[in-house]
């Protein structure tokens, strides 16, 4: 992007890193593990966060904000990604309040209160995420204004694998977003 750089080759250190040093790898470990199939939905849903020619690109954007906001550790203090803080999209517009997502057979059920588009439609884009195997969305999947929305795909019929539904606001004509919302875990 127009910066000069330099960089220097590796530095080999003799001594064993220390506890937090090694937490701290952990955690960058579990954070890009977490967006590894997500580079597409990222890359739209942090567009404006991090603009074309910014000296921070929009996966970065998304690592930052999950290293700062969405890592919980567990009982041995072993860091991982909590899906019901991560942000999938962001942006100023106001969220969907989710009010129910179901899923039956290769169908997904998400309703949302219709009061937070204050009767401005813009496009519904959801997300569908089996962590560390795959994700599938759908910009534009229903108008905010419908208040409901059915979307009928093959993943869905995984009957194992846990999916994580995240739903967010776009209105296409400002080229604006909404913060993403956790949709649960169906």
């Amino acid at each position: 992007n127009g910066q000069a750089i330099i960089r220097s080759l590796p530095q080999v250190v003799k001594r064993a890193p220390s506890e937090l040093t090694l937490i701290n790898r952990m955690r960058m470990k579990v954070v890009s593990q977490f967006l590894r199939h997500l580079k597409a939905p990222i890359a739209f849903g942090y567009k404006n966060v991090a603009p074309k020619g910014s000296r921070i690109g929009t996966f970065q954007s998304a690592q930052s904000y999950l290293f700062h906001n969405a890592i919980d550790y567990d009982t041995e203090n072993v860091p991982y990604v909590n899906p019901e803080k991560v942000l999938v999209f962001r942006g100023d517009m106001v969220p969907p309040q989710l009010i129910n997502v179901e899923r039956r057979d290769n169908k997904l059920y998400v309703e949302w209160n219709t009061d937070a588009c204050k009767g401005y439609p813009t496009a519904v884009v959801v997300l569908a995420y089996v962590i560390e195997k795959s994700c599938v969305w759908n910009e534009g999947a229903a108008i905010s204004t419908d208040g409901k929305m059915l979307w009928e795909h093959t993943q869905f019929s995984i009957k194992e694998d846990q999916v994580h539904i995240y739903v967010g606001f776009y209105d296409m004509l400002h080229d604006k977003f909404s913060d993403s919302v956790y949709g649960g875990c169906v």
